[in-house]
């Protein structure tokens, strides 16, 4: 703390973001109020970044004071006190409220329901009762949002910030940088491969980078405008509420008839829209597209899936309107419904007419590319179940038979799917065809490729376009603990981008904190104290979708030594509760994970799990020959969670 000076105020304050002007808050649990909230923006085609706590366990302070201070406007959301999370969500918000009021920002600060609101800014607050009366208040602050942009004021950036200040690692999320993602990319050989068409399936683990894949293989794609390219992200909320009030309605037997039924009629829809939408102008000087584009606009435009909004709201419509029909429909049958009747139940068009509809139409263009992310996330907290595995396998029969179709008029169509590894794993073990998938794995091994993602952010932040250890000597102490310092960091993110990326933000944070001109080995521990702790919340939320019995088993570890024996890691997980027939698949989730590693021989480093480029059998192999051996500590704790499990190395 000697030569910190409290008092002193921030020296400079980030560029405005104009690309991306508004910052907002989602909610963990998501509802129709949130699905209306993203779309209205969307439709105001107001670029924003946010903060996903389903994503990022924490906000952390600098992070909130940096997106404020680039946003033109921000958007907050207030819940009432009977939905979960309400009262850390309505903390944050009142925080970051302060802070937009503070900075002199567009707000508006919405407010579900009737809850109090806090007079602090109970005049601030517009509040409303259903998801319709939202679409005024954004409105309205879609038009102050854009008036500021239009007046060209300059962020006020003072001047002597040092080096560190201003340069950005730029955010973890790729949600909140697609708009200017493709100046510092990596273009890895699974990026290329999916770019490509070869593969269906792009598998990794969270904050492996599926959404920067997404984002850039769409943004290339559309480059070529014969390309139809369909960005489709459900929220797993619609995902619970089609399971819940559809597949409830029927026998086990014709689950999957309804599901396949259901996503090949939904992408056909889809693909309605998105050509209509895209060729609305070009059609009228293109005597090829007029008639066909007509035909197909009429096939379309027949019931109220037609209705403005984002994929969400359309997909939201329709559910509303299958709810309703089956009702009037299962009345007349005195058993169960037959065949016909589940097929009009679904359909509302013409779906073989649609088809030819379509088909015709794509003749037309150069490929049609399908690609879906955010399937799995925000899967339900008591874990895996197999009707949200049979969404998934339903969804890839239903792309498959479009594929088809349209192959066979030479049209050339392909799907992305995005999923997490753990998804995957339960999907292939349950699918008995297991090799029908292509896929590409985005799990990340080599740290030299991390080196270079840092090199490329600090380019374009503004840093000299050197070598990355030229720009790292600048900015960072050379060693830590008689480590190289990028080498101690890049092994305690579990080889995540994403953590990477967080844990260089934390670090830097601190040292500017501190009016420090470089990150000294101090900021990097308590950056890596912050990092560890969101790390420790982060990876327990996964296991407890995964495997609900564990879902508080990393906190077993608190105390405890940093190497263990066979003897000691069953006795901790025994003692946290594990059933004893579920000690093994605990650890496997542990080793999966990178929790936990393995001690080959005595003195060697640690194996985790991207130490064998994610085999897990190859580790299971190295388990059983290490507990064979007999006595001595054969487990390691990763050193990432060791700050917060209060273990010392």
């Amino acid at each position: 703390m000697r030569g910190f000076d409290s008092t002193l105020p921030i020296r400079s304050l980030p560029p405005l973001n104009r690309q991306a002007p508004v910052f907002l808050t989602q909610v963990r649990y998501k509802t129709d109020s949130v699905t209306r909230i993203i779309s209205r923006v969307k439709k105001a085609r107001l670029f924003f970044r946010n903060f996903d706590p389903g994503e990022s366990p924490r906000l952390s302070g600098p992070d909130a004071f940096r997106h404020i201070a680039e946003s033109y406007g921000v958007l907050l959301h207030l819940l009432p006190a009977h939905i979960a999370d309400a009262t850390v969500n309505n903390l944050r918000v009142a925080f970051l409220a302060g802070l937009a009021t503070g900075l002199g920002k567009t707000l508006l600060l919405l407010q579900e329901g009737w809850d109090p609101v806090p007079i602090d800014f109970r005049d601030l607050v517009i509040s409303f009762q259903h998801p319709g009366e939202i679409d005024s208040a954004v409105a309205m602050f879609a038009e102050d949002v854009t008036e500021a942009l239009q007046s060209s004021l300059v962020g006020s950036t003072a001047t002597g910030a040092t080096q560190l200040e201003k340069v950005s690692f730029f955010a973890s999320a790729a949600e909140n940088e697609l708009r200017h993602l493709s100046r510092y990319y990596v273009h890895t050989d699974a990026y290329q491969r999916a770019l490509r068409g070869e593969v269906r399936l792009v598998v990794g683990r969270k904050g492996s980078g599926k959404t920067a894949v997404f984002g850039q293989v769409r943004d290339e794609l559309r480059r070529n405008i014969k390309n139809v390219v369909l960005d489709l992200m459900p929220e797993g909320y619609k995902l619970r509420k089609f399971k819940e009030t559809v597949l409830g309605l029927f026998g086990e037997g014709s689950q999957e008839h309804v599901l396949t039924a259901f996503w090949e009629y939904l992408l056909l829809l889809e693909i309605c829209h998105k050509i209509l939408e895209k060729d609305r102008k070009s059609h009228q000087w293109d005597s090829r597209l007029a008639e066909p584009y007509r035909n197909l606009a009429a096939l379309y435009e027949t019931d109220e899936y037609v209705a403005e909004g984002d994929f969400s709201e359309r997909m939201t419509t329709l559910l509303a309107r299958i709810e309703d029909d089956y009702h009037v429909l299962v009345a007349k049958e005195t058993t169960s419904m037959s065949q016909n009747a589940v097929t009009e139940l679904l359909y509302e068009h013409d779906v073989p007419a649609l088809r030819d509809g379509v088909i015709e139409y794509l003749r037309f263009k150069k490929s049609v590319r399908l690609l879906f992310d955010n399937i799995d996330k925000g899967w339900p907290a008591q874990g895996l179940q197999p009707s949200d595995l049979k969404i998934i396998r339903t969804l890839l029969e239903a792309t498959r038979k479009i594929e088809q179709a349209l192959r066979k008029r030479d049209v050339w169509c392909n799907t992305l799917l995005f999923l997490r590894n753990d998804v995957y794993e339960r999907l292939v073990d349950e699918t008995p065809d297991r090799g029908k998938e292509s896929k590409v794995a985005l799990d990340w091994t080599d740290a030299d490729m991390l080196r270079e993602m840092i090199r490329r952010r600090l380019v374009y932040s503004g840093m000299v376009d050197e070598s990355f250890d030229q720009l790292w000597r600048r900015l960072f102490v050379s060693h830590i603990d008689g480590e190289e310092s990028a080498q101690y960091l890049i092994e305690r993110c579990l080889m995540r981008p994403r953590g990477l990326i967080d844990l260089l933000n934390h670090c830097k944070a601190f040292a500017v904190n501190f009016r420090h001109d470089r990150v000294l080995a101090g900021n990097v521990a308590k950056g890596m104290r912050a990092f560890s702790n969101d790390l420790l919340v982060d990876v327990g939320y996964e296991i407890r979708d995964v495997m609900p019995c564990a879902a508080d088993v990393l906190l077993a570890f608190i105390d405890v030594p940093s190497r263990l024996g066979q003897a000691r890691l069953v006795s901790t997980l025994r003692g946290a509760g594990i059933p004893g027939p579920e000690v093994r698949n605990v650890i496997d989730l542990l080793l999966w994970y990178g929790v936990i590693g393995l001690v080959a021989e005595p003195g060697q480093d640690p194996m985790y799990i991207y130490s064998v480029n994610y085999e897990m059998a190859k580790l299971r192999a190295l388990q059983a020959r290490t507990e064979t051996q007999g006595a001595g500590d054969v487990y390691a704790i990763n050193p990432a969670f060791l700050p917060a499990l209060s273990i010392r190395a």
